[in-house]
């Protein structure tokens, strides 16, 4: 049996499968598997998949393999959070939820990516003027708290097992009030990391409904290239921008093939 949980609980993903809002919207779902089940739970992951692929409104699954194990995440694109609702809530997939092994996770949350100047693209973002205006009403206070999702496989342990280009999974939990701060900082962060050797490309989710939650979704040549860039003496200063308060669920990831459903 697989539980259902949620990186905080002021936009719980049930709440968010009720969303009126129009438009596509993204699933980023990262599954903890119990100590050596992965494969089991792909495979179920696979047959549920499969029946996703038959509901009205889905577009796309991509899975991501964690490079040392034990976590698979599930980046899904559906037309709306109601098609997503009513695919979720079929008996057919209903029934398939028991069969993942007992003591698997998931974490699943619904956002849509955001147009970040410079950066990447989605929907327009219109920062408060204070935000805007170089940075004005910023605090330099800045603390990222990184908290291990699966603390087995720790995010070093991860990287020491990252062989050539992978993607780099942020799951950043806002504080109330701050995200438009947060995106700022992003920006600056994101312009400051393009120019780096080694970074392919960068696209930031923004929760929906009352989420609280930003996603970062980023493509490196290499783990190298990256600890570069951040140990860079000037990175410190572009990074300071991001509220107090924030946690970061971080997962070095590379894209998997599941027949029938998506290639790596």
């Amino acid at each position: 049996m697989i539980t259902l949980n949620d990186y905080a609980p002021e936009a719980p993903f049930m709440a968010q499968l009720s969303d009126s809002g129009e438009g596509p919207v993204t699933m980023v779902n990262t599954f903890v598997t119990p100590a050596g089940m992965e494969e089991e739970v792909v495979e179920v992951w696979r047959l549920d998949s499969e029946v996703m692929k038959t509901k009205p409104g889905n577009i796309s699954q991509q899975l991501y393999r964690g490079t040392a194990g034990r976590v698979v995440t599930n980046v899904a694109n559906w037309e709306s959070a109601k098609d997503l609702q009513n695919a979720f809530m079929s008996p057919e997939f209903q029934e398939l939820l028991p069969t993942y092994p007992d003591g698997s996770a998931a974490y699943p949350h619904l956002v849509r990516p955001v147009e970040v100047p410079g950066v990447c693209l989605g929907a327009p973002w219109n920062p408060p003027a204070a935000v805007a205006q170089n940075g004005q009403g910023i605090s330099r206070e800045s603390v990222i708290e990184y908290v291990e999702l699966c603390p087995e496989v720790p995010l070093a342990t991860q990287f020491g097992a990252t062989k050539g280009g992978f993607t780099l999974l942020d799951v950043f939990v806002v504080p109330s009030g701050t995200v438009d701060q947060a995106i700022a900082a992003y920006q600056k962060t994101g312009a400051y990391l393009k120019g780096r050797p080694g970074f392919i490309q960068a696209q930031l989710y923004r929760g929906i409904g009352s989420s609280n939650i930003l996603v970062n979704l980023a493509v490196w040549e290499s783990v190298d290239a990256l600890q570069d860039a951040v140990s860079d003496p000037g990175f410190p200063a572009v990074f300071a921008g991001y509220p107090a308060g924030m946690r970061c669920y971080r997962q070095a990831l590379s894209r998997a093939s599941v027949p029938n459903v998506c290639v790596d």
